[in-house]
């Protein structure tokens, strides 16, 4: 919405999606299903089963249904190097959370439910809420400064922890794992968004917990050092982040 879209319909990438001709993509989803008047699309677009529709293929289906075609060049950063959707996600894996915002307008920011952990943050004096990530979420492993936004929509700066931590967890899945900053309550069960704004450093492991724990004093202090002079993007990330 406040990037002008009055609405967006968002299509499950289902096995029957998938299959369908690039014919009846046309017909049965952009004519019939949304009424097509007007097509916008990238210049390098691609649809139908094994991609068999491209921009000359949608502008000559356009002609004969009768809608209109626009094809946009694509979007390049201050250097021409294109801006896209792989170049963005391999960033995110490198653990460049803040070039990757760069591109994005935004910072990266994902949502999930606030779900029950080991509570050894807890015992430590760290706290945390632990939230499971889509395997599409492709982000490096490593300690974090974020921002941390309740369903009630209010905003908490912090630290977090994606990995499988090493110290105390050889077989661990990847979890975040985010200590909020003077906070005390309980998250369990509320759908957290959690906002990336620097990559701190790689997830290590200890000799112990007193180490642990000195290296989290140490992560802690970055972190609010880093986001008290942090400022917004765009209007979409002070929406988001701010």
């Amino acid at each position: 919405a406040r990037l002008g879209f009055a609405a967006l319909v968002e299509q499950p990438f289902t096995r029957d999606f998938a299959a369908l001709s690039a014919e009846a993509f046309v017909t049965d989803v952009l004519e019939i299903r949304l009424g097509v008047s007007h097509a916008v699309t990238g210049f390098d677009f691609h649809f139908g089963k094994d991609r068999q529709g491209g921009p000359a293929f949608l502008m000559a289906a356009g002609e004969r249904h009768g809608f209109g075609v626009t094809l946009v060049d694509a979007f390049r950063d201050e250097g021409a190097e294109v801006v896209s959707s792989s170049r963005i996600r391999a960033l995110l894996c490198e653990g460049k959370v803040g070039e990757a915002a760069g591109l994005l307008g935004y910072r990266f920011t994902v949502e999930s439910e606030v779900i029950a952990g080991q509570q050894l943050g807890r015992t430590l004096g760290f706290p945390t809420a632990n939230m499971k990530l889509s395997p599409e979420a492709t982000l490096k492993e490593g300690i974090y400064a974020v921002r941390l936004r309740r369903a009630d929509g209010t905003l908490h700066d912090g630290v977090a922890s994606f990995g499988r931590r090493p110290t105390v967890d050889d077989n661990g899945v990847p979890l975040l794992e985010t200590y909020v900053f003077d906070f005390s309550g309980d998250l369990y069960g509320e759908i957290c968004q959690v906002s990336f704004f620097g990559y701190l450093r790689p997830e290590l492991k200890f000799d112990g917990l007193d180490a642990l724990v000195a290296q989290m004093k140490r992560d802690e202090a970055e972190a609010r050092a880093l986001l008290a002079g942090v400022r917004p993007l765009s209007e979409l990330d002070a929406a988001i982040c701010f």
